[in-house]
């Protein structure tokens, strides 16, 4: 049976998607998600060790910076992404608390989804499910994306703790990191509706300026990046892309840099992000 949760149609429609992170809605009787390995988030400083130990062995050949990175990354990802996502397309968000919220990690350490207990669901004004128990009215969107991104922080500090303690990895270059993820989120819901993506620019840059209402966290160093590529429909053929805060430091052991990664240069992003999605040339 399908629920009736305010936050159940954005979760099957983000979960029917390709958009690098997956969420589920936990009964608010569960003892937890079902399956192994979910790591709920107040108790995911303590496993920040064995994480980072696991990283370096199974998906960083032996770096504990690029771990480190990973991990940030992954961690922000996770928590941000669909609430984030969720307030853009829908004007609902979760409350992010650390211990209605789970992340689960994959045999190499990368943290590849999540899961929020069903609860407090924060709304715009007129919102047909605003009455309902559990449902907080907002006052507009910027209020609305103020009570995530706060929330979001109080998840992820103790987890930016962990890894400073357990790598030397600063809490300004893995909130530069985090900080990406508001951005590929609403960059990635606005290429899906065919919305408009500097306003969905926009709306990102202001969630993590927002992390920073309490204290000082991150220094927002991501850009856009505008392409007008082949194949695309004609009434808007250009995309947006994301040049990341931070660096996962990959080219250390990898073989290329990612696309969206701050140490390349515009020319080389150009090349390969036509390579990746524009449709090939027809053979002769």
């Amino acid at each position: 049976m399908k629920s009736c949760h305010p936050l159940a149609g954005v979760v099957r429609w983000v979960n029917e998607r390709t958009l690098y992170f997956r969420v589920r809605l936990v009964a608010p009787g569960a003892s937890g998600p079902d399956g192994e390995g979910w790591i709920r988030a107040d108790r995911l400083p303590e496993r920040v060790p064995d994480l980072i130990d696991l990283l370096m062995r199974r998906s960083c050949e032996g770096h504990r910076t690029a771990a480190a990175s990973f991990l940030a990354t992954d961690a922000g990802r996770q928590v941000l992404c669909f609430a984030s996502a969720s307030a853009y397309l829908t004007g609902r968000a979760p409350e992010l608390a650390a211990e209605r919220l789970w992340v689960r990690p994959d045999e190499n350490g990368r943290i590849v989804e999540a899961a929020v207990r069903q609860g407090t669901v924060g709304v715009l004004p007129g919102d047909p499910m605003g009455r309902r128990p559990g449902v907080v009215e907002l006052p507009g969107d910027r209020a609305l994306d103020e009570w995530v991104m706060a929330g979001a922080a109080s998840v992820l500090d103790p987890v930016v703790d962990a890894v400073r303690a357990a790598t030397r990895f600063g809490a300004r270059a893995q909130w530069g990191v985090i900080a990406d993820a508001p951005h590929s989120a609403l960059l990635a819901a606005a290429e899906e509706v065919g919305a408009d993506q500097a306003a969905a620019w926009d709306r990102a840059a202001r969630m993590v300026r927002l992390l920073n209402r309490d204290r000082d966290r991150v220094a927002p160093r991501q850009r856009p990046f505008t392409v007008a590529l082949a194949g695309r429909p004609a009434h808007r053929p250009e995309r947006t892309f994301l040049v990341k805060g931070g660096c996962c430091f990959y080219y250390r052991f990898g073989d290329t840099y990612c696309g969206g990664c701050p140490l390349r240069s515009d020319e080389a992003r150009e090349d390969l992000l036509r390579d990746r999605h524009e449709p090939a040339p027809a053979q002769a």
